[in-house]
């Protein structure tokens, strides 16, 4: 599977979860990805607009350089250092739209492990023994 980007080992990012294969596999993913990953559980009904701010706020508390959600979406950086939401690989899983509204200061943070999979590939993540 591609989808693995590298960051440096003592990055710290602050995940957002709440239950599910999709939690589980964007935890494995950022392990994988050399991140130290800090979990940070919200409310399930809280929409992006009100979650980002919130986990960027306790990020900020824990030292974190990142933070992470288990949203099926990319960022991309353009030329001028600007991030842009864009779509997931898995266009029937693609939540690019919920996130779309943020502003630059949290897309600069945001790590999105997920977008670069599918769901299915995400369940098989998930469901992998750790190694």
């Amino acid at each position: 599977m591609d989808g693995f980007n590298t960051f440096e080992k003592q990055d710290k990012v602050l995940l957002g979860l709440n239950s599910g294969n999709d939690a589980a596999a964007a935890y494995r993913i950022l392990q994988q990805q050399g991140f130290a990953v800090l979990t940070f559980t919200a409310e399930e009904a809280t929409a992006p607009a009100q979650l980002l701010p919130l986990l960027a706020e306790q990020a900020a508390k824990l030292d974190c350089a990142f933070i992470a959600t288990g949203h099926y979406a990319r960022i991309e950086v353009d030329e001028d250092g600007v991030s842009h939401v864009v779509a997931a690989v898995d266009a029937d899983a693609d939540q690019s739209a919920l996130l779309a509204g943020l502003p630059q200061e949290l897309l600069a943070k945001l790590v999105l492990p997920l977008g670069e999979f599918t769901k299915a590939d995400a369940a098989e993540i998930a469901s992998a023994k750790a190694e």
